[in-house]
């Protein structure tokens, strides 16, 4: 059985017209990074979400490192982490000091130790 990939082309192709449009207008500003899009883009998300600010991040790693920035979590706090996660989802944990291990979920949904693979 070929089970296919989530389908990237067919959801492009419902909203085609949107996503060009505004990758022209992103090429032609010339800012790719902190341009006008961006900032639409987070005064999009914040009203979504009922918020005054959001803000865009280059990648999860980074999303992680501010949200742990913003909550407080610093040097000598202990987090934990499903051992199926990858290794730089771990990176951001243990940036600055901080600790972490992996877990697993056993066949409860309880969590145990275990080891990085």
């Amino acid at each position: 059985m070929n089970v296919p990939f989530y389908g990237h082309v067919k959801q492009y192709h419902n909203i085609k017209s949107e996503i060009d449009a505004n990758i022209h207008e992103v090429l032609e500003s010339g800012q790719y990074v902190m341009g006008p899009c961006s900032r639409r883009c987070e005064q999009e998300l914040a009203a979504y979400h009922g918020m005054k600010y959001a803000v865009g991040v280059g990648n999860g790693t980074d999303a992680l490192w501010l949200t742990f920035m913003a909550l407080g979590i610093g040097p000598g706090d202990e987090m934990h982490h499903p051992s199926e996660y990858v290794l730089r989802h771990a990176e951001a944990i243990w940036d600055r000091g901080r600790h972490g291990g992996f877990r697993r979920l056993g066949s409860k949904n309880e969590l145990h130790r275990s080891r990085p693979h």
